[in-house]
């Protein structure tokens, strides 16, 4: 009943300007001022709030009046998305820095909530300090609401020691983090994690070959905070289980409710590490770490 309302509102003005513009202004009687304008904004943000998932009807009610306009942006620029990429992209329109410095002109980067970086799969680059300088650490930095931040290969040594310095304003509002194939030894992993006091979901993955040496690097990092981490915990590829024995340790144990593994090593170790909270588990059938939690099962 809303989107039809907002609909017919918005076809509505389109079909007065037009008959002003084919009638002239002095055969056409002055417009009387539209009611839609003069409904409380409390009014218009809740009607609005019921649309969010409806980008086209958004966009419908952006065009409607300047209050629709001001109720409809934060929704419509909740989501940034970037490549950091050297593959062409269609005008390059998403290449990294260009989504940040567009919305940056436009003042939008302080509505947005949800921010990634995408790399190519088999793309060699990795997020580096180097992405961030000159201007666009500015751009980076105007992401101050940002409570679900994903970044694919981000280069966690190349940050030390000022890793603050570029992730220091994601720590108010940040509550979910999401990193893909993310370089470092544990500790330095496991400090980036404590930056963020409010964090409750955490999501690690990797890329086959899984093995890989624990470096030594970073073996005196102490995280600066201990983050709930009291949602869902999703892990695939995941092979480093000093990781997670040193999250036990210096974040006084684990309390997700909910787990996502896909071939990780140490999932006793987490299950046991949760048992106090855990609710639901999934694992995968074809993963042969999860099949060891069901030694029975090819009896039944």
């Amino acid at each position: 009943m809303i989107e039809l309302l907002a609909n017919q509102l918005w076809y509505r003005g389109k079909a007065k300007t037009k008959r002003l513009l084919r009638g002239g202004a002095s055969e056409t009687p002055a417009p009387r001022p539209s009611s839609i304008g003069s409904l409380p904004q409390e009014l218009v943000e809740l009607v609005v709030s019921y649309l969010i998932r409806d980008t086209y009807t958004l966009l419908a009610c952006s065009l409607t009046c300047y209050s629709w306009y001001i109720a409809t942006v934060p929704h419509l620029h909740r989501s940034l998305t970037t490549d950091d990429d050297t593959l062409p992209t269609e005008n390059g329109k998403h290449l990294w820095p260009a989504p940040l410095r567009n919305s940056y002109r436009l003042g939008l980067l302080p509505f947005v909530k949800r921010f990634c970086i995408r790399t190519n799969y088999n793309s060699p680059n990795h997020f580096t300090p180097e992405r961030l300088g000159g201007r666009t650490l500015r751009y980076f930095s105007a992401l101050t609401n940002v409570q679900e931040l994903g970044i694919d290969d981000p280069d966690l040594p190349g940050f030390m020691p000022n890793i603050q310095q570029y992730f220091g304003h994601f720590r108010p509002t940040l509550r979910f983090l999401a990193l893909t194939e993310p370089r470092g030894s544990c500790r330095q992993i496991l400090y980036f994690i404590g930056l963020f006091p409010n964090l409750q979901d955490l999501k690690l993955c990797y890329r086959p070959p899984m093995e890989e040496r624990e470096s030594g690097a970073g073996t005196r990092l102490v995280p600066l905070s201990v983050p709930p981490l009291s949602g869902r915990l999703t892990l695939a590829c995941f092979m480093k289980k000093k990781l997670v024995e040193d999250m036990i340790s210096f974040f006084g144990g684990l309390r997700f409710r909910c787990m996502d593994l896909f071939r990780v090593d140490c999932v006793r170790l987490l299950l046991d590490a949760c048992a106090g909270t855990l609710e639901t588990l999934r694992l995968y059938p074809t993963d042969p770490y999860g099949e060891e939690l069901l030694p029975n099962r090819k009896q039944k």
